[in-house]
Order: C-alpha cells, then structure tokens, then sequence
C-alpha cells in the first residue's frame, strides 16, 4: 500500500469518525429524556445543604458589590468615548483601491486565480488516473501553489484589502480539496464509499464534485453578504448609477448598475452600500438593486 492510499485510509477513517459524531449528537434528546429528573432534584438539594451555599450567599454585601459594578461600567464608558473620539465621527471602511488597479486587471487577476485552483484539481485528477507521474504532479503541483501564493499576497492582498482572508481562503481550499483527492484517491474505501466499484474513476469525479460543493458551502456560510459597495457616478430621479467593482463574498461582477437611491439623500462620488439580489447558483453574479446607506471611505 502506498504512502497517499495509507493517507486516504486515515482521512476516510476521520470522515467516518465525524459522521458518528454528528449521529449521536442527533440523539442526545433521546438521552436527556431518559435522564431521572426526580434523582437530579434530590442530588441538587443535597449539594446545596452540604455546601451551605445559601448561608454564603446571605453573608455577602450587595451594596459593596454595587458599588464595584458601578465604577467599573464608568471606567469602560469613559474608555470606549475615548476610542470613539479617536476614530471621529463615523466608522471609514477601506474600499477596492480604484485608482491603483482598473477594473479589468483587477478581474484578470481573479480570472488567473481561478485558473490556477482549476489546473490544480486537474492535474490532481490526472495523477490519480496515472497520467502524470509522481514527480512530473509535485512539481507543477509546486508552480501552480507558488503562482497563487504570489497573486494573493502581491496583488490581491492590495486590491481588496479589507477582504483579503476571503480571497485566500477560497482559493486555497480548492488546493486542499486538490490535496484530498490525491491522497484518497487510490483509497479501497473510497471505491467501497459509492455504488461504483466496477468504475472506480466515475467513484473519483463524484467525490471530486461532492468535495468542491463542500468547499462552495462552507465559503457562503462563512463569508457570504448580501450586499457590496460602490460608488455614485451618477444621479437620476430616485436611480444612481453605481459603479461597483469584483466582488468575491456577495458575487457581484465589476460593472455600473442602475440602483434605487431609496428616499437617501446621495451625492455623486459619494461611497454607498448596495443591497444584491441573489441566487444560490448564479453563474453571471448578482446583481445590486438598491442603496442601503451611505459611508465613509479611508481611500
């Protein structure tokens, strides 16, 4: 057995250790109704006559207590005004840089990063297949991780720095789901895990699938919103056209959207939060359709 199938039969092993968990945590109301509450209630009132809990309680002065309750909650107000008086007024929030990047390199950039992660789990397939050897896979394996370290800290850390770790993360899980698949890829559990055992590589393209889909859910549970931000071009009567640019965690494409202004009072030039319409799998983005409030920008 080689070294990435013992690697595959350890993951699979914690896969199914995980599903166990989650089965008994769906049980534990089944075993909290089983619990005698009568015994519960005398052990409790047990504990509490040992402990003389209550005579303890009695003996404590509450307006001494007060009085430190009090002094402490001034001396956070006091520190929170000073923070506040700090920052000013309103909160700035730092934006996509627009004047550093356009539009069209910041999306090329997005486009090779998809690329990249692409070839990624492409290369890892064909190794799995026995197309490519063992050192001919580590080494593009290498080239293609290095690629993506570069575009993320060199670029895109400066073109979205406020949701920057949104960018890494997403793409650097599809390097782990790429790590996955190689390592229980040549897995018998695998094969044995779906109803495919005379087509092993049918058995490879679905875990590959189940995995990527994986990799989508835990993204929108973490990171997804349902608005973006952008910036007033142009007024019309209760409309803005809003410029907006590429936007990972609510899938918005850099583009200029007619929204409503809705009854706000904005300015052209002016930074806005956009509110989207969204779809659970929508290929060409969402789309902004009204402004929720205006902001401050640090740019």
């Amino acid at each position: 057995m080689s070294i990435f199938a013992k690697f595959g039969e350890i993951i699979i092993k914690l896969f199914n250790l995980i599903g166990t968990v989650i089965i008994e945590i769906t049980r534990i109301p089944q075993h909290i109704r089983g619990i005698d509450t009568d015994k519960v209630k005398n052990d409790i009132s047990r504990i509490k006559e040992e402990s003389k809990i209550e005579e303890r309680l009695s003996n404590i002065d509450v307006s001494k207590v007060k009085e430190k309750v009090s002094s402490t909650s001034k001396s956070k107000q006091s520190t929170t005004r000073t923070e506040a008086d700090s920052k000013g007024v309103s909160e700035k929030i730092s934006f996509p840089a627009f004047d550093k990047f356009s539009s069209k390199e910041k999306e090329n950039t997005i486009l090779k990063l998809q690329l990249i992660s692409g070839l990624f789990l492409v290369i890892s397939i064909l190794y799995i297949f026995r197309f490519l050897s063992l050192i001919l896979y580590g080494f593009l394996a290498v080239v293609l991780v290095v690629l993506l370290w570069y575009l993320l800290y060199k670029k895109v850390i400066l073109m979205y720095a406020e949701d920057f770790n949104a960018y890494r993360d997403f793409f650097f899980m599809y390097i782990a789901v790429g790590i996955i698949l190689v390592l229980v890829g040549n897995s018998a559990s695998l094969t044995m895990a779906f109803p495919f055992q005379l087509m092993p590589s049918f058995t490879v393209l679905i875990f590959a699938v189940i995995m990527v889909a994986v990799v989508y859910l835990i993204f929108r549970i973490r990171y997804h919103r349902d608005f973006t931000y952008g910036q007033v071009i142009e007024l019309g009567k209760n409309t803005a056209y809003v410029r907006v640019d590429y936007d990972i965690r609510s899938n918005v494409k850099p583009d200029i959207y007619v929204v409503e202004t809705n009854n706000i009072d904005v300015n052209e030039n002016e930074w806005v939060k956009v509110q989207i319409e969204s779809g659970i799998l929508s290929m060409n983005g969402n789309k902004p359709v009204r402004i929720i409030e205006k902001v401050a920008s640090s740019n």
